[in-house]
């Protein structure tokens, strides 16, 4: 543990030397003793050192000037120039400049050896440190034990508020109070300083928000998992910060600890739900008791979701992180590029607003594209969690198909009996093909959009005037495609068979792409 030059100057082996000058630095620290006869380049000084030289070099007034500014600049604890040799006396230019900069600026009499003086120091820096790196081990030791008897992280916080005589709090990445040693469960850091930490804070570098309050990161070289705060009623010491640095390495472990346990919990909640999806014909008091297995309560109504993104960027963090936030039991698994939830509502109502809540954080987090969500008819026993999947996965189909970022099951409407074609069996492109394959292989050849014309006139109920608005063409250009279509499917578009042939085939046409691009 270094000293500070009030200290230093205390030590009775060097009450000969005397302070002349920079009265207000004695509060410095000295880190190291450095002994340089001629001062050529001061930019390799460092912050902390306490200087001696002869003043060799300086006995004229041009290179005098700018010498104390310049170490100034280093940020040094103290000057001390050891005068007879080369310097009678310390120049009054010299006092003035380390007055005005309160850098303490020293004089050794000739009498003395500069081994007297770095003794002295040296001695009281190296001890300092000896027991320093004693009391720091202790502490270590006493917080990894209790790390090591899975205490969690309390007992880390009140022993480390009651070394440091201070209070403690711990953080988590996204701001929020975990731990604190005071009664209180409001956070002591405003809001404003939480998100600026959030923001700026290196992995390494602990941040002191004043003299008597320090910030200090908690993470690996990884990962961040959240920061320490501490507040004391007096200045922090270098012990303070050092055992603050060793806390947050104990902090990280206990983190990862956690994490490990919530990653082997989260892998059981995806067996168990996995098994709830593949098992039509399990009794109801057996898939209870599986799900108790995992305190999880699945009674009442509920609903499944499916969630997708046609982005390649996984999903799967954003929809755990909210998850983790909702006041019910939610169930969680992923599977083909889709995620599977079960979770309980009250209401009908209660499905769409859990959704839109999962929407708006999709919005804030995903810059990837939409997030896409099929959610089931609410349902009551685990025993319909396989067969209200099923909804759920033809709802999220059929969402993505219309371009509707929300659909429920009952909302599906007449693609219902294209998925019925398609659990039996049946391939959709024996519906579509004979119709569409001459506008589709059209389109890919010429890079033109026959089959999208088609598809936004028949959703404008064959009204030339808004389907041209609509595609941002004129009526003429819209006419010439329809006649196009017509000639290469040899069909009417007046004819309102027709029409209908056209809506299904187009349907079955988007259905089937749509089951390509995520599942």
């Amino acid at each position: 543990m270094s000293i500070t030059l009030k200290e230093a100057l205390e030590l009775p082996d060097i009450q000969q030397i005397k302070l002349v000058g920079g009265h207000g630095g004695l509060h410095r620290i000295i880190k190291w003793v450095t002994i340089v006869e001629i001062i050529e380049d001061a930019t390799r000084l460092q912050e902390g050192e306490f200087l001696i030289t002869t003043g060799y070099g300086l006995d004229t007034r041009a290179n005098r000037r700018d010498f104390i500014e310049q170490l100034v600049q280093q940020n040094l604890s103290a000057v001390a120039i050891h005068t007879g040799f080369y310097m009678e006396r310390i120049p009054m230019e010299f006092i003035e400049a380390a007055n005005t900069h309160s850098l303490p600026l020293i004089e050794i009499p000739r009498h003395m050896n500069f081994s007297e003086v770095t003794k002295a120091l040296l001695g009281h820096i190296v001890n300092r440190q000896l027991q320093l790196m004693q009391d720091t081990q202790q502490i270590h030791h006493e917080l990894t034990m209790l790390t090591l008897n899975n205490q969690g992280l309390a007992p880390l916080v009140e022993t480390l508020a009651a070394r440091l005589q201070a209070e403690v709090e711990i953080y988590d990445v996204q701001g929020r109070r975990l731990e604190g040693s005071s009664k209180g469960v409001e956070a002591s850091l405003p809001l404003e300083t939480i998100v600026s930490l959030q923001q700026t804070m290196n992995i390494a570098a602990p941040v002191p928000l004043s003299a008597e309050q320090l910030v200090h990161t908690i993470a690996t070289d990884q990962e961040q998992y959240g920061f320490l705060h501490i507040q004391k009623q007096t200045a922090l010491t270098e012990m303070d910060r050092l055992i603050v640095e060793q806390a947050s390495t104990v902090c990280a472990i206990e983190f990862l600890k956690q994490k490990a346990v919530d990653e082997a919990l989260v892998r059981m909640r995806e067996d168990v739900l996995d098994e709830l999806l593949e098992n039509n014909e399990q009794d109801e008091a057996y898939l209870q008791k599986l799900a108790h297995k995992l305190n999880y309560r699945l009674e009442g109504a509920m609903t499944v979701m499916q969630i997708a993104s046609i982005s390649e960027d996984s999903i799967r963090p954003l929809v755990q992180s909210w998850a983790r936030k909702q006041a019910k039991t939610v169930l969680l698994r992923e599977k083909q590029r889709t995620i599977t939830l079960v979770i309980p509502v009250q209401q009908d109502k209660d499905i769409i607003r859990v959704a839109q809540s999962l929407q708006q954080e999709a919005q804030l987090r995903l810059a990837s594209g939409p997030l896409y969500i099929g959610m089931s008819i609410p349902f009551c026993g685990l025993g319909q969690i396989a067969a209200s999947a099923q909804e759920a996965r033809e709802a999220l189909q059929i969402g993505i198909t219309t371009g509707e970022v929300l659909m429920t099951y009952d909302k599906i409407g007449a693609f219902a009996p294209l998925l019925q074609m398609k659990k039996a069996g049946i391939e959709l492109t024996t519906l579509f093909r004979p119709l569409l394959d001459p506008l589709l292989t059209y389109d890919q050849k010429h890079n033109s959009s026959l089959v999208d014309t088609l598809e936004c006139y028949l959703q404008h109920n064959s009204n030339i005037k808004n389907t041209a608005a609509a595609l941002f063409i004129h009526r003429h250009t819209l006419k010439y495609r329809l006649e196009q279509i017509e000639e290469k499917t040899n069909k009417d578009l007046q004819n309102a068979h027709t029409l209908t042939q056209f809506h299904l085939a187009l349907m079955a046409y988007r259905l089937d792409r749509a089951a390509l691009k995520v599942l």
